[in-house]
Formats: C-alpha cells, structure tokens, sequence
C-alpha cells in the first residue's frame, strides 16, 4: 500500500486511484478543496464511531467536489472524495454568497 503524505495531509494512494475511477476526484484534486481555504465543513457523525470523520466542500475548478477526513498526527487524512451533494453546495452558498 503505497502512501501519500506531506506537512499537511496523507492519503493511500490505492484509494486515491480507485476514487478517480469511480468519481472523477483524486485525492490530489480533494486536497485543493483545502487549499483554495474558501471551503465548509461538517462533522459526519454516520462515520464516526471510532475516528471522527469531517466533510469538506468547496470549488474544484468548476466542481464541487466533497473531501471524508480524518485528524491524524497534525494532518488532515483524505479517505474519500466525490461530487459534492446538494445540501453541502448549498451550505457554501449560504457561507460565501454576498
């Protein structure tokens, strides 16, 4: 299992290629979400029995695009990416419109 990792996040690279397969969203494209820091993010209770997992959305290019994270050791775990649903694009419409 080859890992990704740098100062401010990781990820397995595996998942990373099976996302873009099956999304369209590397790990790498998630990582912008963060980057742009024009994103919002929500605690996602359903995933968080053992580890707490947060939702980040925001503009990839043109997409919304939804990051699944976890804190890990002062970084940010990426573990899943996908097209951002309509109740996350409209939370960041409702954070960054005006």
């Amino acid at each position: 299992m080859a890992e990704y990792r740098d100062e401010a996040f990781e990820w397995d690279q595996d998942k990373s290629a099976d996302r873009l397969a099956r999304s369209g969203f590397d790990f790498h494209a998630a990582k912008r979400i963060f980057e742009s820091n024009r994103y919002v993010e929500r605690w996602d209770e359903a995933h968080s029995d053992g580890e707490d997992h947060f939702i980040a959305t925001g503009l990839v290019e043109t997409v919304f695009v939804s990051a699944v994270y976890v804190e890990r050791e002062g970084r940010k775990r990426i573990v899943s990416a996908f097209k951002a649903d309509d109740d996350d694009i409209a939370d960041f419409m409702v954070t960054y419109a005006g």
